[in-house]
């Protein structure tokens, strides 16, 4: 047993953990990171060995991620760590089309463009839709009986904010939404909710939905606005924290996984599985900051005596699959933006063209003609399980319906199936593992720990990360960092928001009758 000492250990190196590290480092207390992969950091923005493979007589390399991630517009946090870590330059997308395909009929508009125009205000900016022709071809006049529903649905949308009033609803899921849509409606918006919380539609709660639609798109335009890392999540943003941390005395310890804490005097101990040494060690810290995902972060917890009583009375969030496919083709597809969303009858739910954002893939498309996608499944388990021939006939099938100029070229296929360690989205409330938890000393940073935010995804996991970090400095008597606010919603979306928030005040609807819902469905 080799027992080593250090100011504070963060258990994670996945975004939350190595933002939370690289802030402590700049204030000039030296955490230890501990990662459980050996070999590649970074969570669920982890690398992987490079995919090679022969192709007119040369051997082509790529570098491969878990897949491709956007940095949204309210990503205020995840944008100052970059600023202050890295050199990275996010490059903004040209627009994201909308691919519904229904059988055989497929039809798809460029929506991103239109939804972020500034000719309508939020929350009234999808209406800017009806401006495109090709939306047109999208809906049917059935679709305007939907309109009742629709609005209903947006206002409650505005007038409630499950983040802040910490109001998971749970056993509401995100089907109830949709009440009084036409199915071609329902299929549209049911496909941005599978995008925007990266699960099966089936497992998406109602209140989660809402706090995605928030956060993202209806209470202000331009927060609908992806950007993105101009190569693989690793070089443009994962090494770059590594260095950033370990340039300024602190260390990341790969291959070691938290087995036990143990509470001290001074602070903590912990047990570590050490891969790469080959045996057990333990480590003492002053504090510890718990940033791994919601499986692990249980384990940990239920599995230490100092911990185990309130962490079973803690609600821990689901854990889901995801699948990334990546396909070559010997040709390029017709013109159009840099990605986007399927909906309807398409399996996967999104789709990445790779030669239009990252350098390896560039140089393929302009030496050889041709191009590479990446697209994402967010499925079932009975999807997640099916063969990789299975998924590999999908996949390519369905981009050859979507784009059919590339049938009859495609060239090679890469499939990676990440573990079930992507959060299901749930509300944080007040059972919730906050930032500041139960215990003396132990913070937690993750995007699934609460802490009064509205923000989701990465930025939650940066802007948690960076507030146990602080917790930690201001405790060593040091200068906090500041913490970015989201862009405020619009004039008229602050404006209906305080109108309804004050009707619910005086009439207690709709939560109310949400509230009874649950109950019923409950029982």
């Amino acid at each position: 047993m080799e027992k080593d000492t250090f100011p504070v250990v963060v258990i994670g190196g996945g975004l939350a953990g190595l933002t939370a590290a690289a802030h402590l480092a700049a204030r000039g207390i030296a955490p230890l990171v501990l990662d459980a992969d050996q070999l590649w950091a970074g969570g669920r923005l982890s690398g992987g060995e490079p995919e090679t493979f022969d192709y007119q007589g040369r051997t082509w390399s790529f570098p491969s991620e878990h897949g491709i991630h956007a940095l949204w517009g309210g990503y205020v946090n995840m944008r100052a760590t970059l600023a202050r870590f890295t050199q990275t330059q996010v490059l903004p997308s040209d627009g994201e089309e909308w691919i519904n395909r229904w059988g055989r009929d497929v039809r798809f508009i460029e929506a991103g463009s239109s939804v972020r125009s500034r000719w309508l205000p939020a929350p009234f900016h999808y209406l800017q839709l009806l401006l495109r022709p090709r939306f047109w071809g999208t809906i049917t006049p059935l679709d305007f009986l939907s309109l009742p529903g629709f609005l209903a649905s947006i206002l409650l949308t505005v007038g409630f904010d499950p983040i802040l009033e910490k109001s998971a609803l749970d056993g509401l899921m995100m089907k109830e939404y949709f009440r009084g849509w036409t199915p071609n409606l329902r299929a549209t918006f049911i496909g941005l909710g599978k995008n925007l919380l990266a699960a099966p539609a089936d497992t998406i709660t109602l209140t989660g939905f809402i706090a995605a639609l928030r956060f993202y798109t209806l209470m202000r335009n331009t927060t609908w606005h992806p950007y993105y890392l101009p190569a693989d999540a690793h070089t443009s943003l994962i090494q770059p924290l590594i260095d950033a941390i370990q340039v300024r005395g602190g260390k990341v310890l790969q291959g070691a996984t938290a087995q036990g804490l143990y509470k001290t005097e001074q602070g903590w101990r912990i047990s570590v599985e050490d891969q790469a040494q080959r045996g057990m060690r333990t480590v003492d810290a002053t504090h510890v900051i718990l940033a791994t995902n919601a499986p692990g972060a249980q384990r940990l917890l239920m599995a230490t005596p100092a911990t185990m009583t309130e962490a079973a009375s803690i609600h821990f969030p689901d854990s889901v699959r995801t699948t990334t496919v990546r396909l070559w083709f010997a040709k390029s597809p017709r013109d159009g933006v840099a990605g986007g969303m399927f909906t309807g009858d398409f399996s996967f739910d999104n789709f990445f063209w790779l030669h239009k954002m990252q350098p390896e893939f560039r140089a393929w498309s302009e030496q050889t003609g041709g191009c590479a996608i990446e697209l994402h499944l967010y499925g079932t388990d009975t999807q997640q399980n099916e063969t990789e021939k299975l998924l590999l006939i999908r996949a390519v099938d369905e981009i050859q319906r979507a784009f059919p100029e590339l049938r009859g070229h495609y060239i090679h296929h890469a499939i990676r199936r990440n573990s079930k360690t992507h959060t299901l989205f749930r509300v944080p409330t007040a059972d919730s593992l906050h930032v500041q938890t139960p215990w003396a000393n132990l913070f937690a940073c993750g995007d699934w720990i609460g802490f009064p935010s509205p923000s989701l995804w990465m930025e939650r996991a940066c802007t948690t990360g960076i507030a146990a970090a602080n917790e930690v400095i201001r405790s060593a008597g040091g200068e906090v960092f500041d913490l970015a606010e989201p862009p405020t919603p619009e004039v008229v979306a602050r404006t209906l928001e305080a109108v309804i928030k004050g009707g619910r005040r005086v009439f207690g609807t709709p939560i109310r009758g949400l509230n009874r819902l649950m109950r019923r469905r409950q029982k």
